[in-house]
């Protein structure tokens, strides 16, 4: 059974969000309709957004910022919702706050096009953002508003479909050497270094010689927990790495479907975890120039490596705790948790055995292992 919707005016920006909040998140149609009287005759489950209701049906007040077609600054009000501080605040409404706004700002990352003081590398800061600055980040506050519309509209409409959904948790994993892993790198070409003076060399087995023993970990790691990990073996060439690098919008989004790339695993930021696009749902990137859906998927990161490199030591304890506290905000949701290692930081020797134990730890912690009822 298909919810209709009620707009005035259906833009694309409008189109997009109710399509990746309701088919790819909820997992259930959405169809829409700007004829009053076609609305109210429909047996429908219907919602309505507008400035106004039409009749009895949940209705949700719209903001202007989904109505526009222009990138500039919007005037973002925000309001107490539970225990969080939400944007794009509105008054009568079956919400206090317009959820789509707020969810289409957050993931077509609208800030990014603004002007903005970038950090030390030329990057987008994660406390810039608004999700930072409300202390969403670490929440992906789109799929939970999303549960939260699904839970209204069953009470509404108990026989309104939805498909089910799992948790997923995806490793992501950088085989090649990456960009910004030079104190990594200078340790790996020391140990080299000596294990090629004869009387410190150690016999070496032919898989290891090859270089397969980071292989032999992650796939006996992967095994164990029935896991489904992406690998990169190089960069991709001629355009930005897909797995690696910070983004730059729109420019490094276009650069990828001109050179005819149509997936991305760099939705995250490499200074903190989080949720950069306030979801763990894959979705399709919004050309806010063009007003357009793109073919582009984009994977949202929630942990980078990378991040370990900001400290010469890090407590396993205290990461373990701050990443499990996002993988059971994704398993409360169903949701996609994926996170990026580098082989920089899982190699056999110095601080690859703690990146390694890390490694384990955080699947023996948080996951089931695969012959578990």
């Amino acid at each position: 059974m298909k919810l209709l919707v009620y707009v005035p005016i259906l833009t694309p920006r409008i189109k997009y969000v109710f399509n990746f909040i309701f088919t790819d998140i909820l997992k259930t149609q959405a169809g829409f309709s700007s004829n009053v009287q076609e609305f109210k005759a429909s047996p429908l489950p219907k919602i309505t957004y507008s400035d106004m209701p039409v009749g009895d049906e949940p209705f949700f007040k719209n903001s202007d910022f989904l109505l526009a077609h222009t990138i500039s600054p919007p005037n973002i009000k925000t309001t107490t919702f539970g225990d969080m501080i939400v944007p794009f605040a509105v008054d009568n409404s079956s919400l206090p706050f317009d959820v789509f706004a707020a969810a289409f700002y957050f993931v077509s990352r609208y800030e990014e096009y603004l002007p903005f003081t970038p950090d030390t590398e030329g990057n987008y800061p994660a406390e810039a953002s608004l999700q930072s600055k409300l202390k969403l980040l670490e929440f992906p506050v789109i799929d939970g508003w999303a549960l939260l519309l699904k839970n209204m509209l069953l009470k509404r409409y108990p026989k309104l479909h939805f498909g089910q959904k799992k948790f997923e948790f995806t490793p992501l994993v950088c085989m090649y050497d990456a960009p910004g892993m030079s104190s990594f790198n200078i340790f790996r070409h020391a140990i080299n270094f000596l294990r090629n003076i004869p009387f410190i060399s150690r016999p070496r087995s032919a898989a290891q010689a090859k270089g397969s023993g980071l292989s032999l970990f992650l796939n006996e790691q992967h095994e164990k927990y029935k896991l489904a990990p992406v690998y990169f073996f190089k960069p991709s060439a001629g355009v930005d790495l897909i797995c690696d690098r910070q983004i730059s919008f729109p420019k490094s989004y276009l650069q990828l479907l001109k050179s005819g790339v149509l997936k991305d695993y760099r939705m995250g930021y490499d200074t903190t975890i989080g949720f950069r696009a306030g979801t763990c749902t894959p979705f399709f990137w919004y050309d806010l120039q063009l007003e357009k859906t793109t073919h582009l998927q984009i994977y949202p990161i929630a942990i980078n490596d990378t991040i370990l490199l900001q400290n010469r030591t890090f407590n396993i304890d205290e990461t373990l705790d701050q990443w499990g506290k996002l993988i059971a905000n994704v398993k409360l949701l169903n949701g996609h948790f994926y996170v990026l290692w580098h082989k920089e930081t899982l190699p056999e020797f110095g601080k690859g055995k703690v990146g390694r134990r890390l490694y384990t730890q955080l699947l023996s912690n948080f996951l089931s292992l695969a012959d578990d009822i």
